[in-house]
């Protein structure tokens, strides 16, 4: 389904943040892209109120920005920016991973490997946002072991951009979810070798900054 079919829901302003956030991360609204509100609101179905809400929410996520005389942008990607946004997220999820794989019961494991499962699903049916998603949930498993909920809210704040970053620049991770360092962090955790977990996630964090540093720029505004 097109992120920009008409919105026939309660909680309009909501649908259309998730709508609109899905089209910015997964490149349909391409960075730099003009925003119309009318014309957002024509393709949703909707009227412009609840579009202008969703916007707002959309600058304080940083994927939209907002010019002078009320109009908005989707924000441009630059390797500089995406670096920075991968610098962050880098030093969340690896401190993350060194506190809550040692407090990983095997239960939480099985639900890793269900929740990376319904990822490559996803993926494999075409749904690069469902596996986006399907991937942060299994995170949030290790997240939650580290009984410091401010993990997740701050990781919260960051995904939407890191996202764009990887569905656009590094999509064959979420793609091949099923066979990703993803597998093998999971396969290590299965066998009680969480310094072999840490270790791989700690590899693909570099990776895939040598990825994003090695692109041209974009050339966007």
């Amino acid at each position: 389904m097109s992120p920009l079919t008409p919105i026939e829901t309660p909680f309009l302003r909501d649908q259309a943040l998730v709508r609109l956030r899905a089209a910015i991360v997964s490149g349909m609204l391409a960075p730099s892209a003009a925003l119309s509100i009318d014309d957002i609101a024509d393709a949703l179905g909707l009227s412009t109120m609840p579009v202008r809400e969703a916007v707002k929410r959309l600058v304080g996520e940083g994927l939209v920005e907002e010019l002078p005389r009320r109009a908005h942008r989707v924000a441009p990607l630059t390797s500089r920016g995406a670096l920075d946004v991968l610098e962050v997220m880098e030093t969340l999820m690896v401190r993350a991973y060194e506190l809550g794989v040692p407090a990983l019961r095997a239960e939480d494991v099985d639900e890793m490997r269900r929740r990376l499962d319904a990822a490559a699903r996803a993926a494999a049916g075409g749904d690069m946002i469902g596996a986006l998603a399907g991937i942060h949930a299994m995170h949030t498993v290790v997240y939650d072991a580290t009984g410091n909920p401010e993990f997740e809210r701050a990781l919260r704040s960051i995904v939407p951009r890191f996202d764009r970053v990887l569905h656009l620049w590094y999509t064959d991770s979420i793609a091949d979810v099923g066979s990703s360092y993803r597998r093998d962090v999971v396969d290590a955790l299965e066998r009680g070798a969480g310094a072999d977990a840490i270790s791989i996630m700690r590899d693909a964090w570099r990776r895939f900054r040598d990825v994003v540093a090695a692109r041209e720029e974009p050339g966007a505004a």
